[in-house]
């Protein structure tokens, strides 16, 4: 399913509004439940929902917020998921309605990865990484499905020691250290990993849709002054925040992934205001393919 995601992100009383679209909610039962708030073109691209403008915090991209409970095992995981390795700042705190829970570094996914990868051992000591857009310092991993070549230990940070070229690069085992030298060139497909994103997890007793928010549902608009939103048993107020996906096309006076209000609402159907309590939107023109609503909901990181 695919909904929105609206974190204030920063210290209290300076944070900064962030819209993540929520790409996946699913119940394994009616006492669990696993839902993901925002995605990117990399290792989240299998989420359905398309990508978003990836948001800031504090200088770094917030990729995705994954929340998952289970009822039996009395287990709830949050986890905010943001660019980098054993970067800084940190975040240390997530309040959701309310509730504020502690962070702490829970795992390392990564960003993008390729099969494109051959190894020319010792004396030459280059990974041959295809058009990799990789700088001195990144950190980058690698795997082989048969056997790695001697040196290189599989699934094991590592960091570009040298950008040899284009195609090419030496490694290191720490920032700025010596080349690895190793032998062999391995077997079997080689993979290699960069751009790294480490999720910053919570642990406590949320259960199931823990932003209390309005799933995200299927919605029609009229061409009209003003636009009537029909979403069958949305249940959303006068003041709530709402954005759109889209397959094909919405009609001009609305665009896709941006923030609106609701107004006039009442059951199933709603206007649109661009501002809170502002005056109602009209639409004009054609529109085409299935339009999703979401709503917009808070959280805050610091």
């Amino acid at each position: 399913m695919a909904g929105v995601l609206s974190a204030l992100a920063g210290a209290a009383g300076s944070g900064k509004r962030i819209d993540l679209p929520v790409n996946s909610y699913s119940w394994g039962d009616k006492y669990s439940a696993g839902e993901q708030y925002g995605a990117d073109g990399g290792y989240f691209s299998s989420l359905t929902g398309g990508n978003f403008a990836p948001a800031n915090w504090q200088g770094r991209t917030v990729r995705t917020i994954m929340h998952e409970y289970d009822f039996y095992a009395s287990v709830s995981r949050t986890v905010v998921s943001l660019d980098g390795y054993n970067a800084t700042p940190v975040p240390t705190r997530l309040r959701v309605n309310g509730t504020i829970f502690t962070l702490g570094t829970g795992y390392v996914a990564w960003g993008s990865f390729t099969t494109a990868i051959t190894y020319s051992p010792s004396p030459t000591n280059n990974i041959n990484w295809t058009a990799h857009g990789l700088a001195v310092n990144d950190p980058v991993m690698f795997y082989c499905t048969s056997a790695m070549p001697s040196g290189i230990t599989a699934s094991t940070v590592y960091f570009v020691q040298t950008v040899v070229s284009a195609n090419a690069i030496k490694i290191s085992a720490t920032p700025g250290g010596g080349a690895i030298s190793f032998t062999g060139t391995g077997s079997g497909t080689r993979y290699g990993y960069k751009n790294p994103i480490t999720g910053y997890q919570a642990n406590g007793t949320l259960a199931g849709n823990v932003f209390a928010a309005m799933l995200p549902r299927a919605a029609t608009i009229t061409i009209a002054s003003p636009a009537v939103i029909i979403a069958t048993g949305h249940g959303l107020a006068s003041g709530k925040r709402v954005q759109f996906t889209t397959t094909g096309a919405l009609p001009t006076g609305l665009a896709a992934n941006t923030t609106y209000f609701v107004i006039n609402a009442v059951t199933d159907m709603f206007n649109l205001a661009a501002t809170q309590g502002g005056a109602p939107i009209g639409t004009s023109g054609s529109q085409s393919g299935s339009h999703i609503l979401r709503e917009v909901v808070s959280i805050t990181l610091s």
